[in-house]
Parts: C-alpha cells; structure tokens; sequence
C-alpha cells in the first residue's frame, strides 16, 4: 500500500481507537450494572396460550419485594428472529408491552456515530390488551437488518451474547422526570452448536416439554402477568419449578430461569433463595421449598435477555444465596451506601467483591504503607486479577474457608466516595478513616457457621415460554448453561471467570439435564466446545473468514486470518481493510492495529503479539472504500486471549 493510503487509513484508525473505547466503557457498565435497563414483549395472547396457567397468588415474604408494575412502565419484550445472527440480512421485529394506556411510546436508537449517541424515535401503537384487569398497550416496530451493523460496535461474543438496541423512555404525566429501560438484542455467533432436542409428550401425543443436554424448556402461559397485580417477588417462579419437576429429576439446588418474552429487572438478573439451613451468615432459618414442589432446591434465578452468558451477572445472582447481608457496614458503625447495601458488601479493605455494592469486581483496594514517622498509612484503587474471585468473607459463608483463613478487614467511613458498582481509575486515593472487623467480631454478632456446606452445587437452566421454542434457541441457551459449568476457559474480556474460579475451585457447577424416567427421556452426553471457543466464520459483520478465527493464540504466534467480503452485507468495493486489538482497559495507544488491501474481494492478514502484549483483547474490524472515505467498522468481538 502507498504510503499515503497507510498514513489516511492509520488516522481513520486512530480516530476510531478513541471511539472504540468509549464504547467498550459505556458497555461495560450497561452490562455489569445495568440495569435500569428496559424490556419489550409480544401481544398476550392467553386465549391460545397453551400450557399452565400461571395464576398463583403466592407472595414470598423471604426475600425482598418487588412493587406492583406501575403504569407507564414496561413489561415485557421480543424481538424477531429472537436470536440474531451477526450476518442478519432480512427485517428485525421489536414488540413492546408496556403498562397504561398509551398512545406512543419514546425510544432512543442507539446510534453510536451521532453525536448525541442515539436517534429519537416515537412509536404508535398497534394493538391494546387487557391482563389480570390492566390496559396494556401493545408497540411494534420494524428495522432493516443494517441497523445491526450500527450496534455490533459494542462489544459482543461468547462472553456477552447480546447487543442494547437502545432505551424505552417514559414521562411522569407533568414532564418532570424520566425512567429509561434498555433494550437487548440476543445475539448468536456464527459458529453457535446444534443442539440434539428432545420432546417430551402427554399421554395424547402433544410436546409438552423439551431439552438438550443441557437446558430445557417448559410451557408456562402469563408469566410475568402476576406483576401486575400482586407485589413482591411476583414472578411465577414457584409455578414454573413445579412444571419444571414433572419432567425433570429433583436433584438440583438451583433453578436459573431465562423468559423467552423478557421482563423487566433492575440488574440483569435475580435471585430467590428458597431454603437456608446456615446459621452465621446474616439470613434468617427458613425453608420454603413445599411452595416448589422440591425436597433440593435451594434457590431460584431468573435471567432476561442474553444476560444467560454474562459471568458478571449468573456468578453474581448465584452467589446471592449465601449473601452478602452480614451486614458489615453497621457492624462497622457506618452509614452503608448505594441502591442495596443491605445484600451487598460494602467498600472494605482486602480483596474484590463479586457481591461488592461500591466497587465491582474489577477494582479492589491497596494499602499504601506510610513512609514517614507517625505518617498513617493510606489506600488507593487497584486492578483486581481476573478471572475474578468471592471475597474471602463470600467464601467463608459459602463454608468453603475456615475462619481462621478470613484476613482482618477494613470498612471504609466514607462509602459515598464512588459511584455505586463502579471501577473507579487505578490509583484513585480512598478517602477518609477505616475501621477494622475480625471474623471473630463477625461471630460474635451473627453467631459461628453451623449448616449445610457443598464442594458440587447442580443448578438447571429452563426456559419457559408460551409455546415450546425454536431450535435455534435451544441451540443458543444450551450452548450457554453449558459453557456456565466449565471450569477454565470462558473468562470475559473484561475479568469474570467461571463459577468455580470464583469459588477458587473449590466448588464445581454442573448444569446437565436429568430427565424423569417416566417420560421416556434419555439424558444427553453431546460434546461442544465451550472452552476458548472459536469465534465463527461469520461473526465480523460483513466478512466471511475462509476457517473459524481462534480466540486465544500464544504469544509469539503468528495467526493468520484469510477471507472475503460479503457483497451481501457489504455491497460497495472495498479497497482496504483494517483490524485492530484493543487490550481491555489500556489507552488508545496501545491497540495492535494491523491494515491490509483488499484485491478482488479477498482479503488477507497476519496477526502477532508479544509477550509483553499477554491479556484480553477486543478485535474490531474496519473497511474504506479508499484512502479518501471513512472507516466502516464491522463488529467487536470479545474476548480474545492473547497468552
């Protein structure tokens, strides 16, 4: 290439380096946190509906309560195809159910080149309903697959199978505030498994179930619908446990449910504990699991959208069922901070919190040891070590370390000083005086760990739905409640290993399917690869790679990459392209950034890395149509290990 063609195509380049991390940044904290993050739907349809009614009254008093749905407020979503491919060529269906009778509704595209960040949109409405006695007005709207290319910016993958479409926005009648809610666009890779199915029939013949080997899938009409008339934790949990265990073995402790019509949730996910019988760790003795139809369950998760795939957010609601509500902020006789303190570890000194209610996992403290006579010591923010791991205080309730192994640990005074759940930049100062726990001030006032403690926990993932779903998303939601029981290999671009490195192995997950011997079901032993997955031959938007791309290379390695453009996706004749590896958390400056010429549609490329460049990274891809015209970014793959 000219030497004028490369220094115009390194300043698009280095224009888009900025962008680019901005994006991973917003991202990171839509993903981890996000969570005021809204939901859409289809039209009900309980007349067809076939299945359960999911109609109980039942309102849990263990856990903490939802309100009842409010108007002017979202319900549920769907979008169509319900799992995307990143090479998308057809239309994308959004239908929302919101609450109220409402004429339009407010949606914020997601546009990351305006300069707003989005594009303002008002949606008629095309149908209205009523459920359980509430007017719910029914929005569809309709893109061309080429708003995906707009999206596929935002950092995506095996490690967050899911894109924000954008934010559903409502008014208070007077104008005078807002409440937002994000749309996810569930997102498969190309390369994504088939999944053996399995049905399970009634003894008249009709498919009443189904799984693969790894998730399964029950018909449940309405749920969700008891949100909109009883408070507390509303959703039909307990009536899907109970379907649940009709067909499939009782021998799990966990139950992850995943609606295919997503609802609303403040942090990508919940949790219900069903029974606790350990004393010591701040949660009242209890045992509902009659109310489940269980002699084993434990607890009980729901996941929305894609959020199935995301360690941050199943690691996290897993381990709510051990706490954290120790209650350590007034232990320490300090005024906790932030949306739920009270099942949240608070701002303290060692160790990252996966629980954690003022840093996420991703930062941690670092004492400082002071230099001078009678100078006291001080803290500062550091980078926690992926893959990311309990808090030692997390482990010791999980009966997992003895308590002679818990360190001292140092709760902060000021817990306002950051940002709730929020990675503050490494070396930002901790303000403000400490005070100092032991695991023995901790006995002393929730008493010593007595009860049931596990080295193997089962937990079943299920998706319930009006209808039995599509193979296409068995194939997808099996790929990913298998990928959760791995032990290695499925680490996010951003730190967040797997279940049992959290624990530190010291505790396994498994999440395969057992069905009833009384429904004929085999159990299924197929095998995938769900550790260090291969991204697929088309997963860059609008390129097609001649072999599937690994996802982690030894450093020193050379990796070559050989492909086509997809006149389909992209239609103009494209001279160069452009591929660049951001490492996660690094400046601009830093991202390997390699150009090539495209020659006949064929493109082709040789990637390498240094030892001094090991980490994760983000592969983004750009073409130009000449050294003169912009960059057209593809997509942004996560995560990519350099090793």
């Amino acid at each position: 290439m000219p030497d004028r063609d490369a220094g115009i195509v390194k300043r698009y380049v280095l224009i888009g380096v900025a962008f680019g991390l901005a994006v991973v940044a917003v991202c990171q904290t839509a993903q981890l946190w996000g969570q005021g993050f809204g939901l859409f739907s289809v039209p009900l349809n309980q007349q067809t509906s076939v299945g359960v009614t999911a109609d109980s009254d039942e309102v849990d008093s263990v856990n903490p309560p939802f309100e009842v749905l409010a108007d002017r407020s979202l319900l549920r979503y769907e979008h169509f195809p319900r799992i995307l491919t990143p090479a998308e060529t057809g239309t994308i269906r959004v239908v929302v159910e919101a609450v109220g009778d409402l004429d339009a509704l407010t949606f914020r595209r997601n546009l990351p080149s305006d300069v707003n960040g989005y594009r303002e949109e008002v949606w008629p409405r095309s149908d209205i309903a009523a459920v359980n006695g509430r007017v719910i007005s029914v929005f569809e709207k309709r893109y061309p697959a080429q708003v995906l290319g707009e999206l596929l910016v935002y950092p995506h993958g095996h490690d967050n199978p899911q894109v924000p479409l954008g934010q559903v926005v409502f008014s208070d009648p007077e104008g005078q505030s807002e409440t937002k809610a994000t749309l996810w666009l569930r997102l498969a890779h190309s390369g994504l498994p088939t999944s053996t199915v399995q049905a399970i029939v009634s003894d008249a013949g009709q498919p009443v179930a189904q799984y693969a080997s790894h998730v399964a899938n029950v018909v449940l009409k309405g749920f969700g619908d008891r949100r909109l008339r009883v408070p507390g934790q509303s959703f039909e949990l307990e009536q899907t446990a109970k379907v649940f265990y009709r067909y499939f073995a009782d021998n799990y402790h966990s139950l992850a449910v995943i609606p295919r019509r997503s609802p609303t949730l403040p942090d990508g996910g919940l949790n219900r504990n069903v029974k606790n019988d350990v004393q010591g760790i701040g949660i009242r003795l209890f045992d509902d699991q009659m109310v489940y139809g269980s002699s084993s369950l434990q607890s009980i998760q729901l996941f929305p959208a894609g959020f199935i795939g995301h360690h941050a957010t199943t690691v996290h609601q897993l381990g709510h069922h051990w706490g954290d509500e120790t209650g350590l902020a007034a232990l320490a006789g300090v005024s906790a901070s932030g949306s739920e303190p009270r099942s949240h570890t608070p701002l303290l000194f060692p160790g990252e919190a996966l629980l954690g209610e003022v840093l996420g996992a991703s930062r941690a403290i670092e004492k400082v040891d002071s230099v001078e006579p009678g100078e006291t010591a001080s803290y500062r923010i550091v980078e926690s070590l992926p893959p990311f791991g309990f808090h030692p205080l997390q482990l010791y309730r999980m009966g997992l370390l003895e308590p002679e192994s818990v360190p001292d640990v140092t709760v902060f005074v000021n817990q306002a000083q950051f940002v709730p759940r929020s990675a503050p930049a490494i070396g930002t100062k901790v303000v403000g005086e400490g005070r100092t726990l032991t695991i023995n001030d901790i006995r002393a006032e929730l008493g010593v760990l007595k009860g049931t403690k596990f080295s193997a926990w089962r937990q079943a993932f299920v998706v319930v739905s009006e209808e039995l779903v599509s193979q296409r998303e068995m194939d997808y939601f099996n790929f990913f409640a298998r990928r959760a029981e791995a032990n290695h290999g499925t680490r996010s671009f951003d730190g967040y290993g797997s279940f049992f490195e959290a624990t530190r192995g010291m505790m396994s997950l498994s999440t395969d399917m057992v069905p009833l011997d009384i429904t004929g079901g085999v159990r299924s032993s197929e095998s995938m690869t769900v550790t260090y997955p291969p991204f697929g031959q088309r997963d860059w938007r609008g390129l097609v790679f001649d072999t599937a791309v690994p996802s982690r290379v030894e450093a020193g390695e050379l990796l070559r990459l050989t492909g086509r453009i997809d006149p389909e996706v992209l239609g103009a004749d494209y001279r160069f392209l452009v591929f660049r590896a951001t490492p996660y958390g690094s400046p601009p400056g830093v991202a390997v950034v390699l150009q090539t010429t495209i020659s006949g549609g064929r493109f082709s490329v040789t990637l390498g890395f240094s030892e001094e460049q090991v980490g994760s990274y983000a592969i983004d891809a750009f073409v130009f149509v000449d050294a003169e015209g912009g960059p057209i970014s593809t997509s942004t793959l996560t995560p990519f290990f350099v090793e």
